[in-house]
């Protein structure tokens, strides 16, 4: 504390970004998040009732962590600046079409106009944008991913990065993620699982990259010269996520060399050049 800013590296991880998790459930990734250093986090779910749950986990006594729903001052909660806001029944295509900034607390919106008397004229500026989106385990168990994805796509910043994690449909991931895991030891209920709609890699970045994005999702989009700014998305990682014997104890690791049940894969909104 003697007035020396804080060094990057020293800074939580995710220090200052605006973090959406798509199919947040019960909340435990999007608490984790907001404890990593988020200045902001949004959690969607379809679900209203599983965002019930997630707000009475999230904000008891004790958490540390405040709804920025709240429209106090939060002096008290230093965990998070801007804190953790869910939204129960709507799906992240709603969510993009929803005129997003028009629906952000009261308090949030204020505090943008008196630093940018003029940003309220933007639609969807960088202010309503995210640094990062997760959509984790979450592909497999909706009937449109290509929609969900563009969509999570339409809410990222320039330079932002989705994140996207599912099962492969290979002979393994039907032994492991259905027989074993559902079958054999119980770990998970009877059905949860389609194996027809797990998804390859591949066709995971055919569905988030083959697509073209105009800069209405970028704060000051259209260029000097007037000409619309236009946005690509790159895979930028990708690993798999794999248990490790003996099973039962649920230990996972990374291995970008084995994607054949459980991978995950990162992908960044870059600028076209």
């Amino acid at each position: 504390h003697n007035g020396t800013p804080a060094s990057p590296s020293s800074l939580p991880l995710l220090h200052g970004k605006r973090v959406l998790d798509i199919g947040c459930g019960g909340g435990l990734l999007t608490e984790s998040m907001a404890r990593l250093g988020a200045s902001s986090v949004v959690g969607v779910d379809a679900s209203s009732h599983v965002v019930e749950v997630a707000k009475r986990h999230s904000f008891h006594s004790g958490s540390g962590l405040r709804s920025c729903d709240d429209d106090g001052d939060g002096e008290n909660d230093t965990t998070v600046e801007d804190g953790i806001r869910y939204i129960g029944g709507m799906t992240v295509e709603e969510l993009a079409n929803h005129h997003w900034h028009y629906s952000q607390p009261q308090r949030q919106r204020r505090r943008r106009l008196s630093e940018n008397p003029s940003s309220e004229t933007n639609n969807r500026d960088n202010h309503e944008l995210f640094d990062v989106v997760t959509a984790l385990e979450i592909i497999e168990h909706v009937p449109d991913p290509t929609s969900l994805l563009r969509s999570a796509v339409s809410l990222l910043r320039p330079d932002g990065i989705l994140f996207v994690s599912t099962i492969n449909r290979t002979w393994k991931s039907y032994g492991m993620a259905i027989v074993a895991a559902e079958y054999i030891s119980g770990k998970v209920p009877v059905g949860t699982h389609d194996w027809n709609r797990f998804w390859s890699p591949d066709e995971v970045e055919r569905m988030v990259c083959d697509v073209e994005h105009g800069g209405d999702s970028g704060s000051g989009s259209g260029s000097a010269t007037g000409h619309e700014e236009k946005y690509v998305m790159k895979q930028v990682g990708l690993s798999g996520m794999v248990i490790q014997p003996p099973f039962v104890n649920l230990k996972w690791s990374l291995d970008p060399l084995d994607t054949d049940v459980n991978w995950i894969g990162a992908y960044q909104k870059q600028r076209v050049r």
